[in-house]
């Protein structure tokens, strides 16, 4: 029942003072508000039905042994023959697999086991892979560590002690050791290249809309993203074959190819190389005061490859591009922390509700157990609406002149490269650190990845060399013997993921980059 005091507490959030002997009139429009939402809660909420029976779920469990701190869940579902028969199949836990738990990342809350399929379970299902479990992620998917998990930091499987990246850090960890053959990831600002880059995998952003995000919970519906991550090119290539196109329910896929016969193309294209293609190297990207001299060299040297290849390189300035970093700060904290708190608005697609449900409404434990990125997040969105509250879409314009200089200069390339991360695996975040020090930590971690969640284009990292890791990390003679992995980061033309994955296979072939070392 609507009463005065609620009326007035909605009128105090929008600083309005309800005009005297007119406080019964909003309080019956409030009543019709009321009304209307009783009546829509009251209705059976629409979801697709999972294929329990065609695809059931077996083994269901927390595991014993997690020595990466990777594993969110284990389970096992799968048996159709496809173009992933044979692969074991790891899932971010942000994607809804109907009878296996989801944490979002978080013990903020627990207890939430989906009712449905998200669409690329149900295509990977369908084109024959094996589904072994849900990989850790950062708390509520949030921030390019591997810091915040509530198992504890994920692994890098290169070195204890040093991170996987975020947010889909134990989908790096996973993969990268060996305990799967590949896995979907989800990226806002790159959280699918950025732990394929410090763990040695390929990481696959695919041009938005490309991949169907529905059954993924969502942090910023504008610059959400699902894709494949996986140990070779050939098998990136297999995944985004068998989970992309239209599914009729995520309206951001308006546009994207259903039929694209990603190996195919791939193994087809072997024969003639890369010769003849020209690539860009972004020089705005070179230039950023957070690139290791150690990735850089590395970075170099696999340009050095692709000339040996028969590309065309040059140097390409795509200058707005160092502003992204910015654009994307206010397209995600606003955008995610409005999500975080139920606001949810402007897609035509299906609403992960019962999620949210159980999680709000936030309380300070919550938000003590969400860890900083979160609750760092939610105080910058409320104060950048109050304060600027056009500055969200002036991003968004701004993003888009972004897109169209990315366009301007891939009319003359097929690929646009830069280093994917600035710096190699960093130590984990201390947990006695700061708010402060944790947003300070690994500086310009997504320079690089986030201009292309805003711009929409397709983005491939792929594993190129070794380099010792930070020398303010070092805690001991035997550090230094360490060799982390460095990602080269590949941007093409909207919907041309196989132009990206053809050039990252040649490079992939021409030599094995785990003895690339400097």
């Amino acid at each position: 029942m609507v009463s005065a005091q609620d009326a007035q507490k909605a009128a105090a959030k929008l600083d309005f003072a309800i005009p005297a002997g007119h406080e019964n009139d909003y309080i019956e429009l409030l009543k019709k508000t009321d009304d209307a939402c009783r009546a829509v809660l009251a209705i059976e909420d629409y979801k697709p039905k999972p294929y329990l029976d065609k695809f059931p779920r077996g083994d269901v469990h927390l595991p014993q042994e997690n020595p990466l701190k990777a594993w969110a869940w284990r389970c096992n579902a799968g048996g159709a023959e496809g173009i992933l028969s044979g692969k074991t199949v790891v899932l971010k836990d942000t994607v809804c697999m109907a009878g296996v738990p989801l944490l979002f990342g978080t013990n903020a809350f627990e207890n939430y086991t989906p009712d449905m399929d998200a669409t690329v379970v149900t295509r990977i299902l369908e084109n024959g892979g094996r589904i072994i479990g849900k990989a850790a992620c950062e708390n509520f998917s949030h921030g390019a560590s591997s810091s915040s998990s509530p198992y504890g930091p994920v692994e890098n499987p290169y070195a204890t002690g040093f991170s996987c990246g975020g947010s889909s850090s134990g989908c790096g960890g996973l993969i990268g050791s060996g305990a799967a053959d590949m896995g979907i990831g989800g990226d806002q600002g790159g959280s699918i290249r950025i732990p394929a880059s410090l763990c040695g995998i390929v990481g696959l952003k695919p041009t938005f809309g490309l991949v169907p995000y529905t059954g993924v919970l969502s942090s910023e519906a504008a610059s959400d993203h699902a894709g494949p991550m996986a140990r070779t090119v050939l098998d990136t290539a297999a995944l985004l074959e068998a989970i992309a196109g239209y599914d009729g329910l995520d309206d951001r896929q308006l546009g994207a190819p259903s039929d694209a016969k990603y190996v195919d193309k791939l193994l087809a294209g072997r024969a003639g190389g890369i010769k003849g293609m020209k690539i860009g190297v972004l020089l705005e990207a070179m230039e950023l005061e957070a690139l290791a001299p150690s990735v850089k060299k590395v970075f170099l040297l696999a340009v050095e490859r692709l000339k040996d290849l028969g590309a065309e390189v040059q140097d390409v300035s795509i200058p707005l591009h160092k502003v992204a970093p910015s654009l994307l700060h206010v397209v995600n904290k606003f955008g995610s922390g409005g999500t975080r708190q139920g606001r949810q608005v402007g897609r035509r697609g299906v609403y992960v509700n019962d999620y949210w449900n159980q999680l709000l409404p936030w309380n300070q434990d919550k938000y003590d157990k969400a860890k900083f990125f979160v609750s760092g997040t939610a105080m910058s969105s409320e104060y950048g609406w109050a304060n600027y509250p056009t500055a969200y879409g002036r991003a968004m314009n701004i993003a888009r002149q972004l897109s169209d200089d990315f366009d301007k200069q891939l009319a003359s390339f097929d690929a646009i490269i830069m280093p994917t991360v600035p710096q190699p695996a960093r130590r984990h975040i201390r947990p006695d650190s700061t708010p402060l020090e944790w947003a300070k930590h690994a500086p310009g971690i997504t320079a690089y990845t986030g201009a292309t969640n805003l711009t929409g284009h397709p983005a491939l990292s792929i594993p190129i060399g070794k380099v010792p890791c930070m020398e303010e990390d070092i805690q001991s003679v035997s550090d230094r013997e360490i060799r982390l992995p460095v990602g080269m980061m590949l941007v093409g033309k909207l919907w041309d993921e196989a132009t990206l994955l053809k050039i990252g296979d040649a490079l992939e072939s021409s030599g094995d980059w785990q003895t690339v070392t400097v």
